[in-house]
């Protein structure tokens, strides 16, 4: 039975409502097919060691999607490479397996033209003939370990806050509806970096003194609800996520990830 069948659904609606929405229906089958292919391939990969704990041992993935004319290449790099969304549909598969990630992990996304024998591999199927093989490589590019990452924000859409947009330049970026925290001995318990204005409007209102924080690691962002009243969620390609209260791993972000604090609202961009 297969780790990803129970998250591969909820990853597939996410794929398939963003690509019908930019390629038509036609297209978002045929790259649905590959996206799953994918998935499947890269699941026979994950190794189980001492005490039954899964690991993928590869930090670098390396997918090579053919196609012989130049814009069903270029249509493969939009789908599968613009805004990392392969890796992290991968990432997301394997973490929902509760599999362990190398640390700095990474897929590339490539195209090609059919070698004159066919550029067969790993998607082989009738329904997807030879359309793309994939790499695994033990060590990261040079090139892609000494790249910094890209710069986030955080882009106020819904509610009134000090800022129309917040850098996130800490390891850790506080959000609530105060700028300090203090206890019953008026002692500062916690600051915070992005502040909701008391009593500005009814988005605010919904918004914890506390609410939430974004933490920072090797280049990744999560949002991480502190048990607030109203709940925390991430809008993605036509879904909604909640983020659990109380729990340190929290939601990985993605670009254009809208986070709702009750109903105020921020975007997460980067780049």
């Amino acid at each position: 039975m297969s780790l990803f069948t129970g998250i591969e659904k909820t990853i597939e609606r996410g794929f398939r409502h963003w690509t019908e929405r930019v390629f038509g229906p036609a297209e978002s089958d045929h790259l649905l097919l590959v996206h799953r292919a994918i998935l499947q391939e890269v699941e026979t990969k994950i190794q189980t060691v001492a005490r039954g704990r899964r690991v993928f041992p590869y930090p670098r993935i390396a997918v090579t999607l053919v196609a012989p004319d130049a814009g069903k290449r270029a249509l493969f790099q939009t789908a599968f490479g613009e805004g990392g969304r392969l890796e992290n549909d991968v990432r997301e598969a394997l973490e929902s397996a509760h599999c362990d990630i190398p640390r700095g992990f990474a897929v590339e996304v490539r195209t090609a033209e059919p070698s004159p024998e066919g550029a067969g591999g790993a998607g082989d199927s009738p329904a997807i003939p030879r359309v793309f093989e994939i790499a695994y490589e033990t060590e990261p590019l040079a090139a892609a370990r000494a790249q910094p990452p890209a710069p986030a924000r955080l882009v106020v859409v819904r509610g009134k806050a000090e800022q129309a947009d917040y850098p996130l330049a800490r390891p850790r970026t506080n959000i609530g509806r105060m700028a300090e925290l203090v206890d019953a001995g008026q002692r500062v318990i916690r600051r915070n970096d992005i502040v909701f204005e008391e009593g500005a409007d009814e988005a605010n209102a919904t918004v914890s003194r506390g609410h939430a924080h974004i933490r920072m690691e090797a280049g990744e962002y999560r949002i991480c609800d502190d048990e607030s009243e109203y709940g925390t969620r991430v809008f993605r390609d036509g879904r909604s996520i909640d983020v659990p209260r109380g729990n340190r791993r929290g939601e990985k972000l993605r670009p254009e990830d809208e986070i709702y604090l009750g109903r105020a609202c921020l975007r997460f961009e980067r780049g």
